[in-house]
């Protein structure tokens, strides 16, 4: 009774006192106020009792984040008492008492104020409670929810530690009752069987609480998942283990062990209840309510900004969080209907990735390769294989080496939380991602395995890779299968994210975002990966599906190579505008595209003003400023004043500008700055005319040029910079697309159609004219060149045997190697691609004349490329090293000369005359025996090989020469 309990709490009271001393605070009428709050809850209706507690808990969330430590402790003992007393009456359905009641832990734990000590008492408290009361708990699972979702973003490393144990223990302890929260006040389960109709109002109220619990619970782990950077950064175990939670949860809603809410209103806010995907039916959008939660945090953290390296590995969270998301969609993805993978495609996982790509700043995004077909990012991590399937034997293993572990839980692993398991274990000890021998690496010492990784803080070199290719899987395992729907929804949408990857676009606030080399590789690789499958699986799909996907693949082929060039075209023509202004007539204004109108001139005039007096301030330069110089790059190192008597003893003051260049040298170089007369006592510095601002510029061999678009001035040692690594981007951007296009050839050019082979030959050809182009434009080589000169190494004696070796491989180095390449792939695709509809003999079903298209056009090239290849061999083979022609088939890249860069074009035009039928090659001997002639003579072995099998397997016949 009262009486009993006053004396417990006198004896409490007496305790703390005797510890705190006797200046500590009085607790009697906190005491005698647990005793009002203990009787009133046993006698009172629970109506009455709501409304008494409701002003009780405001002071015990007031006095619980007291200063005092003996007040607060005493106050969360006494509602940890009360509560356990609370909870030990079932609650009723529709009623949330327990919610009511238990608020003020939550509001306690949400002061900034609280102490220490207290939060952690609480998540102690909370813990107790769910052990002993997890039986009765029903509406109060919310509050205990959200305090776990607080001690996430708590700032002690303990309070954080915590929070995550109690759900691990939730899960690994209590799931059966997590799971069995759908059942009515009579106990009776409400199964996935049962329709809608089927179950009373108060059943579908029930059903639909429990998800809310559900999703509050989802929400707890993935507060653990931390997505920026703080100043009290989470763990990274704790961020790696809510991530096993979410696959946990998936698995949960793919056994139906959780149900979906059968009414309700759908949301697309987070914070409301129905929170679903925009655009599906009532039913779809209901059966999403359950994951749309999952998915989301999962992509939170796929797009984290946060720095989680560990043993030289970088990226974790980001790469936990794809693994995750990738083990759920692909062993659940068949559970959403196409319209539900679109809505999730476009709302949640294609945002995020784009999120991350493009906020990564690191130097990865700024490395551009010296030659297309020579990657300078080949230390981008390799892209997942398929998981194994759900009875593979090593799985299996390696469940059996989890449930073996120290504190391993007692329930088995789902079929989602074991693949993250066993990806997480690979991750871990660096394996290549074959899940089937996680069992291995499970039982290896993690640091004998690990190494430091290049560039650990980049999404795009750790992450990327994965999320492009779950992309893949996605189109192979699941659109694939959709048949039409798949194409019609599905792969549109990645699609067009591939394209976004390849050629950049349009950010909401008007800004351009452009692909950095890195990303154009990953994008181009997994459009090609997607090829190979789409291979591998047409003996499965129908001959109509199998022409579609064909024509969707190579179609997608066709247009972003059209889009890919013209953009190329673009930065082709303006680079080249660019380098007209910055090196205008000399001793004149700007040129007429540029000239500037009186705004931006009276802009300039203000600028100029302002550098003059802040001229003044010279001395040494603390912060690092770089500069460009005709002499290269180089370092500001002081701003002098120098004072010197000119004409008619008149004194000037100029600012020298000391300037220590990357190779070792020092410039004093004058900047722009004022006259200043000795009869002017003030020494006040005198603004300089728009007029003289540029009269002083060009005396400093520095003379500046505007673009009007943009303000910006243009020098003669800048104008390459913004442009040069652009056009190298989409330079290597459509070298892969074509690199890749000529061997999905093989397999998919007997099955196009006339139509999508007209697509493929305009972009092909439109590649071919522009890079043709461009290989002989002097500005474009200069262009280049200036900007491998600025990542030259500093010493004099580098670049001169760098220039020294340009001079013996071609006298236009810069840009050549790049449009030669370019060139030779458009025209290596068009002969390949012809030759193929050229020897198909079968002509049955089809409904265009292959050879009648293909004949003319495929002669026409071969002529071209033999008479160019001859001619170049023959006056510029002097300066090419012998050793180039062991393998003409791969001294394309190598050096920027024709005949080496169509090396390769020229062994397959070869091969395709060695293996043309006899009948089509008699009909065009006359035109083949001549250029063959021709090629008896090159340097290549491998091309005069071919030209001695053709002559006596082809010409020999028809002379009736016995060989």
């Amino acid at each position: 009774g009262v009486g009993a309990s006053s004396k417990k709490l006198k004896s409490g009271e007496s305790k703390l006192r005797k510890g705190s001393g006797e200046e500590g605070p009085r607790i009697f009428s906190l005491q005698r106020l647990v005793e009002v709050a203990d009787f009133n809850m046993v006698v009172r209706p629970r109506l009455a009792w709501a409304q008494v507690w409701e002003i009780m808990a405001n002071h015990f969330a007031k006095i619980g984040c007291d200063e005092n430590a003996m007040v607060s402790i005493f106050a969360i003992d006494s509602l940890k008492q009360l509560s356990f007393k609370f909870l030990e009456k079932p609650e009723l359905s529709e009623f949330n008492f327990q919610r009511i009641f238990l608020r003020p832990f939550l509001h306690i734990m949400e002061n900034a104020k609280t102490r220490e000590d207290i939060r952690e008492l609480i998540l102690r408290c909370v813990d107790n409670m769910i052990r002993i009361m997890s039986h009765n708990l029903r509406s109060g699972w919310k509050i205990f929810f959200s305090i776990l979702t607080v001690s996430a973003s708590d700032k002690s490393e303990r309070i954080n530690t915590l929070g995550l144990a109690i759900l691990q223990s939730l899960l690994d302890e209590h799931l059966h009752q997590l799971c069995c929260l759908h059942k009515d006040d009579k106990a009776t389960v409400i199964t996935a069987e049962d329709t809608v109709e089927d179950l009373t109002p108060l059943q579908k109220h029930n059903r639909n609480a429990n998800v809310d619990d559900f999703v509050g619970l989802c929400r707890a782990s993935l507060a653990f998942v931390q997505t920026n950077n703080s100043s009290s950064p989470l763990p990274i175990g704790l961020s790696m283990r809510a991530l096993c939670h979410a696959a946990c949860y998936a698995d949960l809603i793919a056994e139906e062990r959780v149900l979906p809410p059968v009414s309700g209103n759908q949301s697309k806010n987070p914070d409301i209840s129905g929170y679903t995907y925009e655009g599906l039916n009532d039913k779809e959008g209901l059966s999403m309510v359950l994951w749309r939660t999952l998915l989301d945090g999962l992509s939170n953290g796929l797009k984290s900004t946060r720095m989680s390296n560990t043993g030289g590995v970088g990226c974790l969270v980001q790469r936990g969080s794809i693994l995750a998301l990738r083990a759920i969609l692909l062993r659940y993805g068949h559970l959403f209907s196409t319209s539900q993978w679109g809505a999730l495609l476009a709302q949640t996982l294609l945002p995020a990735i784009q999120a991350a790509a493009g906020s990564d700043k690191s130097q990865v995004i700024l490395i551009t390769s010296e030659c297309p077909s020579i990657s300078s990012v080949d230390f981008l991590s390799e892209p997942q294989a398929l998981p194994p399937p759900h009875n593979d034997e090593g799985l299996r293993k390696f469940a059996l080496h989890s449930s073996s572990a120290e504190r391993a839980p007692a329930r088995p692993l789902g079929e989602a939380e074991l693949l993250v398991e066993a990806s997480f274990t690979d991750m871990r000890h660096g394996g290549d991602g074959n899940l089937s021998r996680a069992y291995i690496l499970a039982n290896k010492d993690i640091q004998a395995i690990l190494g430091e990784q290049p560039f650990p803080d980049s999404w795009i070199a750790t992450t990327a890779p994965i999320a492009f290719g779950t992309l893949t899987d996605i189109l192979s395992e699941i659109a694939l299968k959709r048949g039409s729907q798949g194409r019609s929804v599905i792969w549109p949408l990645i699609n067009k994210q591939f394209y976004v990857w390849s050629i950049g676009c349009q950010k909401a606030d008007g800004s351009v975002w452009e692909p950095c080399e890195a990303i154009v590789r990953i994008a181009c690789r997994e459009m090609y990966r997607f090829g190979l499958r789409l291979n591998e699986s047409l003996a499965t799909l129908q001959s109509e599906e199998c022409t579609a996907w064909v024509s969707a693949v190579l179609q997608s082929y066709a247009r972003l190579l059209f889009e890919t060039v013209k953009i190329e075209e673009n930065l082709k023509n303006e680079l080249i505008r660019l380098k007209s202004v910055a090196y205008g007539p000399a001793g004149t204004d700007l040129d007429e595209s540029c000239v500037l109108g009186k705004e931006i001139k009276e802009e300039v005039e203000e600028k100029i003003e302002a550098r003059v007096e802040k001229d003044e301030e010279v001395g040494k330069v603390e912060t690092e400023v770089i500069v460009y110089t005709p002499y290269g790059k180089g370092k500001l190192l002081e701003k002098r004043k120098d004072v010197f008597t000119g004409k008619n003893s008149v004194i000037y003051t100029h600012v020298m500008n000391i300037i220590r260049l990357d190779y070792g040298g020092i410039l004093y170089r004058p900047a722009p700055g004022t006259k200043v007369l000795e009869e002017d006592k003030s020494n006040k510095p005198t603004p300089v005319s728009y007029e003289d601002f540029m009269n002083d510029v060009k005396l400093i061999e520095n003379p500046p040029r505007f673009m009007l678009e943009t303000g910006k001035v243009i020098t003669r040692e800048s104008w390459w910079q913004d442009l040069v690594p652009a056009l190298k981007v989409r330079c290597v951007g459509v070298h892969c697309m074509q690199h890749y296009l000529h061997e999905l050839l093989y397999f998919f050019a007997p099955l196009i159609s006339q139509e999508i082979t007209e697509q493929l030959q305009l972009s092909l050809n439109k590649s071919k004219l522009l890079a043709a182009e461009a290989s002989t434009q002097e500005d474009l080589s200069h262009a280049f060149q200036e900007a491998m000169f600025s990542q030259w190494g500093d010493g004099v004696e580098e670049v001169e045997e760098a220039l020294s070796n340009i001079g013996q491989s071609s006298h236009r180095r810069g840009s050549e190697i790049f449009f030669l390449t370019q060139e030779a792939g458009a025209t290596n695709n068009t002969v390949h691609m012809l030759s193929i509809l050229y020897k198909i003999e079968d002509t049955s079903g089809i409904s265009w004349d292959r050879d009648a298209y293909s004949e003319s056009i495929l002669l026409e090239h071969i002529e071209e490329v033999l008479e160019k290849f001859v001619k170049s061999e023959s006056s510029d083979g002097h300066l090419i090293d012998p050793n180039v022609w062991r393998n003409a088939g791969e001294s394309g890249g190598k050096l920027a000369i024709y005949c080496t860069s169509f090396a390769k074009v020229v062994v397959n035009i070869l091969q395709v005359m060695l293996f043309m039928s006899d009948k089509k090659f008699s009909k065009h001997h006359r035109a083949f025996f001549p250029l063959l002639c021709s090629l008896v003579l090159v340097q290549s072995e491998e091309i005069r090989t071919l030209v001695k099998e053709i002559l006596q397997q082809k010409i020999a016949p028809e002379l009736s020469v016995q060989m």
